[in-house]
């Protein structure tokens, strides 16, 4: 009798945990699906912004990487593409905002920002007036 009360603890306690590695695995599975949901329709949104500049659509970008920005203030693709919609659109000062924000959120960055800050300073260079002589 003794060995069968034993026994009958030990399948419970099996159960029991077999129960709770169930309920952590379905958790981390939720959490990996929401996590791809959003990197997905952060993908869909990168893309349809892209479109939007490649077609000049600058106006339309700028607005939609601005709603994009709100929603998620820390993706460095919605920071590009808004600094994109501000060239475009002959707005440097705000491009260069945009790009040195980008540098505070994602410091990794640089290598590209630091190319389109000597881009922007050259054309601030060549828009600048030309002293008279």
């Amino acid at each position: 009798m003794n060995t069968i009360t034993w026994l009958l603890v030990f399948i419970s306690a099996g159960i029991l945990v077999m129960s709770v590695c169930f309920v952590i695995l379905v958790v981390n599975v939720v959490s990996v699906m929401r996590e791809n949901r959003s990197s997905r329709r952060g993908d869909l949104r990168e893309t349809e912004l892209d479109d939007l500049l490649a077609s000049g659509q600058s106006k339309a970008a700028k607005f939609s990487a601005t709603e994009w920005i709100a929603l998620e203030p820390r993706r460095p693709e919605a920071h590009w593409a808004l600094a994109k919609a501000h060239y475009q659109l002959g707005e440097l000062a705000e491009a260069k905002q945009v790009l040195n924000e980008l540098l505070k959120i994602a410091p990794e960055e640089d290598y590209r920002v630091d190319a389109w800050l000597e881009l922007l300073e050259t054309e601030f260079s060549e828009r600048r007036p030309k002293p008279v002589n």
